[in-house]
């Protein structure tokens, strides 16, 4: 049995097994994510998909016509996303050292946003990340992707796959303290007539739902929460997240109504008011308060 040298993370063997045996969820999850962005309308454009993988994601949205953008922390796996999605561009980064370009959508699929890289991914970066997010999307722009959730994993005894060429095992480890779980990641390669042993261990940090809408609403984000991407079922213990930049016209919507309601709130304690300290621009309010009983005085 050949012996490598431990990968910090998915090595050429980890990343090939991960692709053979467990792109599922990206298959699976493909259709309904399409749809989610359809409904709202971004049919083209360019997607950042972070965490990107083997590119399975970002061969689904090549094939739909998007201009796709993928960044992922193993070299391994970028490899093997230019030989599937040959449209899109990679690189090789943290996605939280990321420089995201404007864009009409961003995913993080398969609790990216979860894996502690080099120690730096805790609460504030992510809060951090999520402020370039914010920035970089397009007005009606969305952020889609799913986190790990507190609990995850815990207690649950050593698991084992198995191909025609490769062989997981992984042991859990629950840190309780910071809200993590460690993946300890045994795999075994066939190279030849032998099999190549390799070990990573994968830090993930755990998330509340009520933590993350938070991070997302200080960072401008409306934010709704879902188990499913369209038809298919998030795995226990993740949820998945889509927060909308608002578009221009509910921007102004919003400001509207602030304003009406501040003038409103002026006219509930004056009976009669200067009509004229309302502005050209004021018809709404000016009908709003004569529908309340409020008389408007010229001056």
């Amino acid at each position: 049995m050949n012996r490598e040298q431990p990968s910090s993370f998915y090595g050429v063997d980890l990343a090939y097994i991960h692709d053979a045996g467990f792109g599922g969820f990206a298959e699976g999850a493909a259709p309904g994510l399409l749809e989610l962005l359809h409904r709202n309308r971004i049919r083209a454009g360019p997607i950042v998909d972070l965490g990107c993988g083997s590119g399975i994601w970002a061969r689904h949205l090549t094939n739909a016509g998007y201009q796709v953008i993928g960044v992922d922390i193993s070299a391994a796996m970028i490899d093997l996303a230019h030989k599937r999605a040959p449209d899109a561009v990679f690189q090789v980064g943290s996605v939280h050292k990321f420089d995201f370009p404007p864009c009409r959508a961003i995913t993080a699929l398969g609790e990216v946003l979860c894996y502690r890289d080099g120690g730096s991914n805790n609460h504030k970066s992510l809060a951090s990340l999520f402020q370039k997010a914010a920035a970089a999307l397009a007005p009606a722009g969305v952020l889609i992707f799913d986190v790990a959730e507190v609990g995850l994993d815990k207690n649950r005894p050593p698991t084992y796959r198995a191909g025609a060429d490769w062989a997981c095992l992984v042991r859990f480890e629950y840190d309780a303290r910071r809200d993590q779980l460690i993946r300890h990641i045994t795999s075994f390669r066939q190279v030849g007539m032998l099999y190549r042993r390799q070990e990573e261990s994968h830090h993930v940090q755990l998330f509340r739902r009520g933590e993350i809408t938070e991070m997302l609403r200080k960072v401008g984000l409306r934010v709704r929460t879902v188990r499913s991407y369209g038809d298919y079922n998030l795995l226990p213990g993740r949820i998945g997240f889509i927060a909308h930049e608002p578009s221009p016209r509910k921007i102004f919507s919003a400001i509207s109504n602030r304003y009406l309601s501040i003038a409103n709130s002026l006219l509930l304690r004056f009976r009669s008011f200067p009509a004229n300290l309302l502005g050209p621009t004021s018809c709404r309010m000016r009908k709003a308060a004569e529908r309340g009983g409020f008389a408007l005085t010229e001056s």
